[in-house]
């Protein structure tokens, strides 16, 4: 009996084998949250993958393609907006001379007609404006134009000469000296 007992005894400690986590537990931690991450990681990286691959679907990319078009005209309508702005400041010039001020205004901006330009004044105040219309087929372009100069008290507009000279409206401002 005293055999059978050993026997027992010998095989029940031959079937149980300790792993090498079980006997460090530092290792097991440390193990298990690194097998974590990377799953984590490559439950992400397929997600991602995924979107960016959906992302780059012909719909999408038609989206894009399109989007860059629109800033492409968008581009090109700021830059003919910066030449407009630069012409139509070269539709009216200024110049002071000795005995008056002259001022030119383009008529080409205003369909060479000098009756698009009204040109009116209110005490020292002197105020142009301009209208013209172009008509095409589908739409119809009204451009206005106002400009306004503030003269001293040596300016009578009252005397002001209007004239065409060519593609030029001459609109002349007599100045007179004054006495301190």
């Amino acid at each position: 009996m005293d055999e059978n007992q050993n026997i027992e005894h010998k095989t029940i400690n031959e079937n149980y084998h300790y792993s090498t986590c079980d006997r460090h537990p530092f290792w097991k931690a440390l193990l298990t949250g690194l097998l974590t991450f990377l799953g984590a990681f490559c439950a992400f990286y397929v997600v991602s993958d995924w979107q960016f691959k959906r992302m780059m679907h012909p719909p999408f990319a038609k989206m894009d393609r399109m989007m860059k078009r629109e800033m492409r005209e968008m581009d090109k309508m700021f830059q003919a907006e910066r030449n407009l702005s630069k012409h139509s400041a070269q539709v009216i010039h200024l110049e002071q001379g000795k005995d008056a001020y002259t001022i030119l205004i383009d008529l080409r901006a205003f369909d060479n007609d000098e009756n698009n330009v009204k040109v009116g004044s209110n005490g020292n105040i002197l105020t142009i404006n301009g209208q013209s219309i172009k008509k095409s087929k589908r739409n119809q372009q009204i451009s206005e134009f106002q400009q306004s100069y503030l003269f001293g008290d040596n300016v009578n507009l009252k005397e002001m000469t209007k004239e065409v000279k060519g593609h030029y409206y001459v609109i002349t401002v007599p100045t007179t000296e004054m006495d301190d």
